[in-house]
């Protein structure tokens, strides 16, 4: 079992203690690009029927808005780091699971693929637990963090992440793929912004479990 395997069967465990003492369990699951959050999140929905994974990145807005906003914004890091995801549509699910027991609620997720939203998905709020993945879920400047009942943070070292993350995208875009000093890709304000927020409010501070990937 690799490391990130290992890491994923524990915070498993801990989710399952964690829902013996709540109705309806939302975990938070932060960390860089390449350090493992889906990987840990659908590691619990594949081994626990009680759990439903929301990825962040199904909740990104759309491209001409994102690009209107980094085209108008003085610091386009900022942009990456409270303007990037459509927060108020993820905020009103998670209040939708916490406040009933059983029912279904629809949501549009984005296609990365042709850069528009999706068929409309459904989601179970039947289920006991609901596990988010994503990029500054801890930032304690977002309305939604305080929605979070355990806060999970994956550390890792950046450097290393980057090369897995560009390695990854490289097989997937093909020719495709824009190189980071290309004018249209806008990942060096990503970096900028989540190396700010790492420095500014050390998120694994806020968190109830807080591992470190080492592979």
């Amino acid at each position: 079992m690799i490391k990130s395997e290992r890491i994923a069967k524990k915070i498993n465990e801990n989710i399952q203690t964690w829902g013996k003492d709540h109705a309806k369990l939302v975990v938070a699951i932060d960390g860089y690009a390449g350090s493992g959050k889906t990987t840990v999140a659908d590691y619990g929905a594949k081994n626990n029927p009680d759990v439903l994974v929301l990825h962040l990145d199904d909740f990104i807005k759309h491209w001409k808005v994102r690009k209107k906003s980094i085209d108008n914004a003085e610091d386009k890091s900022s942009v990456f780091e409270y303007n990037w995801y459509r927060y108020c549509d993820l905020e009103k699910i998670v209040k939708q699971f916490k406040s009933k027991k059983r029912g279904m609620v629809k949501y549009r997720a984005y296609d990365y693929d042709t850069n528009e939203f999706a068929t409309a998905r459904t989601l179970d709020l039947s289920k006991k637990v609901l596990v988010i993945d994503g990029i500054f879920l801890l930032h304690p400047e977002h309305k939604i963090n305080k929605l979070w009942d355990k806060r999970v943070y994956l550390d890792v070292d950046f450097v290393k992440a980057d090369k897995m993350r560009v390695a990854r995208e490289k097989k997937k875009w093909g020719k495709r793929y824009l190189p980071e000093n290309h004018l249209d890709n806008w990942t060096r304000y990503f970096k900028v912004a989540y190396r700010r927020y790492v420095k500014d409010y050390k998120p694994q501070k806020y968190a109830d479990l807080w591992f470190r990937r080492e592979k």
